[in-house]
């Protein structure tokens, strides 16, 4: 009678304990973003001949004398303008020579951002019931005892046994390390 009132005593602590620690939240969610940058870069040139001109002003200054008037006529210029937004660049580089554009080249580096977001989801694992069997031998080799074992395995690392067998039942609680 005692060993009946033990066992059902320890079945309802071990049913309590199993109550009280219940998880509710059984998703988790991993997720991993990875930033791909892709560059484009492309080079355009257009010779002086096509390119329409505008005259805006004259500036007529009088302390230049007429040598370096030419020399600064007949000299070929390039002049350099650079635009760059995010991590876009692009560059304008015109070269001018008596008075006209001779060749402009457009050159754009472009970097395109691709964002790849991998979200992971997994279930937590759930309760399950396992049947079992059980042998054991005695020190001295000489008597075998065969318990059926009654295994349920719950959703935070725990596992209750009970078992029947030759010796009598059994019951125990586990937890995974």
């Amino acid at each position: 009678m005692i060993k009946s009132g033990i066992i059902v005593l320890l079945i309802l602590l071990s049913a309590f304990l199993f109550i009280s620690k219940k998880q509710r939240n059984i998703v988790s969610v991993k997720s991993d973003t990875i930033t791909v940058v892709k560059t484009n870069t492309f080079d355009r040139y257009i010779k002086g001949d096509k390119i329409p001109f505008k005259v805006l002003d004259t500036i007529y200054e009088t302390n230049y004398d007429t040598t370096f008037i030419l020399q600064d006529y007949n000299v070929a210029k390039e002049f350099t303008d650079s635009i760059r937004q995010d991590s876009n660049l692009f560059v304008i580089k015109d070269t001018i020579s008596q008075n006209r554009i001779i060749g402009r080249s457009f050159k754009a580096k472009i970097q395109e951002k691709t964002v790849i977001i991998t979200n992971t989801v997994e279930k937590k694992p759930k309760s399950a019931f396992y049947v079992g069997f059980r042998s054991d031998m005695s020190q001295d080799y000489t008597k075998v005892n065969h318990n059926i074992t009654l295994s349920f395995k719950t959703r935070q690392k725990g596992l209750f046994n009970i078992g029947y067998g030759m010796s009598g039942y059994s019951v125990g609680y586990a937890i995974k390390l």
